[in-house]
């Protein structure tokens, strides 16, 4: 899970660099914190794909919402999060 608090705070970095400020931390936080409750239950390749695919999916979803739109980043978040889960998983590096 060390990993997604990288994949955090360089994201929170990268849009820092370009001149966008994150308005809210907890776009970022929040799936980070959930990801180590979720690795609990040891998930192996192919549940992490799934965790991935769900929250892109999300993120598409919330781009078209009118009102969702705004809470885009915690799906998109979790999405790389896993993502980077899945490939420690693959490699074996966890």
């Amino acid at each position: 899970m060390v990993m997604a608090i990288i994949a955090a705070c360089a994201l929170w970095a990268v849009s820092w660099m370009m001149g966008k400020r994150l308005d809210s931390g907890w776009g970022v936080l929040l799936p980070c914190a959930a990801l180590p409750l979720l690795a609990l239950l040891k998930p192996g390749f192919g549940e992490w794909r799934v965790v991935m695919v769900v929250a892109l999916l999300l993120t598409v979803v919330m781009l078209f919402h009118r009102r969702l739109r705004h809470f885009m980043l915690l799906p998109s978040c979790l999405a790389l999060a896993s993502g980077l889960a899945a490939v420690s998983v693959n490699f074996h590096l966890a």
